[in-house]
């Protein structure tokens, strides 16, 4: 028998919403979970469901050894979850993409929204913008996506036992859709590495739906709890671990500290369904492979750019030649002058 655990709000709705963008200082949490659970708020609404090592090791190993490299990059588009930005005198602190502290934080899978370099590249290219795309990652890296998918289809799998009305939902939801993870209902797993997640809800992805965690370690540390600052509670995951959670309420994570010299990492995973995909991706033919308008326009550039390359050699040989002639006509003025003057 699962442990229930109901817990009451500790700070007010204002007082919660004073807190969005902040990052929580570690002991933030005073009721931290570390055994299997389903947590309800005193309204009788769930707030989590939390199970521990129910996700084979050997895919959690693949997923790490793939994504690693990908999941270190780091992003300052992640709005308020990366911690508010630099603040200029007289001025707010600033909550816009692109503005914020640098992250961590990056996707894999299908997306419904189109970079301004990717844009950029398209327009230039002459190719009409596409309304859902594969991530740069999956892209660029398809055996490395497919040795991930086996981790993502075990934490779809507990979602549909521990959550199988929200699943039932978001399975009609995918029908259709070919930028859905395969054997999944997902369409996009975001990872973050060591990240100190700041106070916020989550946007755009299936609101009916709860977000899907998993976390994936490497040495020892303390700290880097997942919760919820208005209940004062969070949960400790770990590997093989899956926690279930209602991301449209506030949420956060404390900061990871390692212990000793060694390298100490928390790689997060959280799963979901984006609204976009939902909505302008059914029915869409997958632009995968030699099909990706991004490759297509790399090749249109890279054609173009040899023809100009060809071309402007081909004026700069012109070019020789003409002053070679010039000189050749030079020489012999200047010879038949030098003849007569004896």
């Amino acid at each position: 028998m699962v442990k229930k655990v109901v817990v009451k709000k500790i700070l007010s709705d204002e007082q919660v919403k004073k807190l969005v963008g902040t990052k929580l200082p570690r002991g933030y949490f005073k009721k931290v979970v570390r055994e299997n659970v389903d947590v309800y708020t005193d309204d009788g609404k769930l707030l989590l469901k939390f199970r521990r090592n129910v996700l084979p090791q050997r895919n959690v190993k693949a997923a790490y050894d793939n994504l690693i490299e990908h999941a270190q990059q780091l992003t300052t588009s992640r709005g308020i979850f990366g911690g508010p930005g630099k603040k200029s005198p007289g001025k707010k602190i600033s909550r816009v993409l692109g503005k914020n502290p640098g992250v961590a934080t990056n996707i894999v899978g299908y997306f419904d929204t189109i970079g301004v370099s990717q844009k950029a590249m398209l327009k230039k290219a002459g190719l009409p913008l596409p309304k859902c795309r594969e991530t740069a990652f999956v892209e660029k890296n398809p055996k490395k996506w497919k040795k991930i998918i086996p981790l993502i289809k075990d934490i779809s799998q507990q979602y549909k036992k521990l959550f199988p009305k929200y699943y039932a939902l978001q399975k009609k939801q995918v029908k259709n859709n070919k930028y859905i993870i395969p054997g999944t209902v997902y369409s996009t797993v975001t990872t973050n590495y060591n990240v100190h997640g700041a106070v916020h809800k989550d946007k755009g992805d299936f609101e009916e739906g709860f977000g899907n965690l998993s976390v994936i370690t490497k040495g020892k540390y303390k700290g880097g709890y997942t919760g919820f600052p208005q209940y004062g509670v969070a949960a400790d995951v770990k590997d093989g671990d899956f926690l279930g959670m209602n991301v449209h309420e506030y949420h956060a994570v404390e900061p990871i500290v390692g212990e000793g010299n060694q390298i100490s990492i928390r790689l997060s995973l959280v799963s979901y369904l984006r609204e976009g995909v939902i909505k302008k991706c059914k029915g869409e033919p997958l632009l995968s492979g030699n099909k990706s308008p991004f490759k297509k326009a790399a090749r249109i550039l890279a054609k173009r750019k040899g023809k100009d390359t060809k071309k402007s050699k081909s004026k700069k040989s012109k070019s020789k030649k003409r002053t070679r002639k010039k000189r050749s006509r030079k020489n012999k003025s200047r010879k038949i002058k030098e003849f007569f003057k004896f």
